[in-house]
């Protein structure tokens, strides 16, 4: 599904996030990105997503570059792909509802069908009830899980999360993370990124590690 092939990033500062980067991530597969602060591991992620575009090298998701894709094609693919923000990315003037609706809003659904997709998408992260709520008035926890329904109302084929148990006490953690292995198992391909591989371990899935922009094999 997704090929990185000798794939550098490099910021107008100068710094190096990625360097030559090499690997697959297979259709349908659970994948944990995992590295230090600055490891390059959100970079990873972006790229993968078609958020940012490599420096040099390639990468390619179901078959295409997106290295070479024009702007309309890009944002095309980009419907497939949910992303899940470090900093949820909410809009605190907009209900629950309206912030999940927004991917819907962006494809033209009607409003019959952003209405049903809006309401299946929290009953799946366990929201349903807070539909009405202002994020200002949910937990931390509350706002991941508002932020997961926003990356899956479209339906992706691929997962992507940054970061997603980051500010998170155990028990919600684990709530996020059992809701991205329920994904998994119906088929869409997942990719998280943690500082701590170990509290990734209840999810499976295979490790990609990072160590200042290069892959390195992962800790035992």
């Amino acid at each position: 599904m997704i090929r990185f092939s000798g794939v550098s990033k490099r910021y107008p500062n100068g710094h190096d996030a990625l360097q030559s980067v090499d690997c697959d991530i297979a259709e349908g597969e659970m994948v944990v990105v995992t590295g230090r602060s600055g490891a390059g591991k959100s970079t990873l992620l972006r790229l993968s997503a078609g958020i940012e575009r490599a420096t040099s090298g390639s990468v390619v998701v179901r078959g295409q570059n997106l290295s070479t894709l024009r702007e309309s094609a890009l944002a095309a693919l980009r419907r497939n792909i949910g992303f899940v923000f470090q900093d949820h990315r909410l809009l605190f003037d907009r209900s629950v509802a309206e912030n999940v609706a927004l991917p819907l809003r962006i494809s033209g659904a009607t409003a019959a069908e952003e209405g049903r997709r809006v309401r299946a998408a929290l009953d799946k992260v366990g929201l349903l009830a807070r539909e009405r709520a202002m994020p200002i008035t949910l937990s931390g926890g509350e706002q991941q899980l508002a932020c997961i329904a926003r990356a899956i109302v479209n339906r992706p084929g691929l997962l992507i999360a940054d970061e997603p148990t980051g500010n998170l006490d155990a028990e919600s953690a684990g709530a996020i993370l059992g809701i991205f292995s329920a994904f998994h198992q119906v088929g869409v391909t997942v990719i998280l990124s943690a500082h701590d591989a170990m509290a990734f371990g209840a999810v499976g899935g295979r490790r990609i590690a990072l160590d200042a922009g290069r892959i390195v094999p992962p800790a035992p």
